[in-house]
């Protein structure tokens, strides 16, 4: 990952010990990133994600989440993972 996208990337979501049980959420907020991917798969447009569910986000935020998803979703998946061990031991 590029020095450019890994600034990027730390604009739009942050991992936080104690908020949402520290999975990546929407920087600033306690929005979970995963929430907006679902919802995009099952339909929702950038513009009706802000207009009608998180208007305290902005459609630059909404579409830096999908120009970079796949970078993100594989901060998700490290995170459920290191999760996923935890709660084994």
């Amino acid at each position: 990952m590029g020095r450019e996208m890994a600034s990027r990337i730390d604009d739009l979501v942050e991992m936080v010990p104690g908020v949402c049980a520290g999975q990546p959420v929407v920087k600033g907020t306690r929005l979970p990133v995963k929430f907006i991917y679902e919802m995009l798969d099952q339909g929702w447009s950038p513009e009706e994600i802000v207009k009608f569910h998180y208007p305290f986000l902005s459609l630059e935020v909404i579409k830096g989440l999908v120009e970079h998803r796949d970078a993100i979703e594989s901060l998700i998946r490290d995170w459920e993972e290191g999760r996923r061990k935890r709660v084994e031991t």
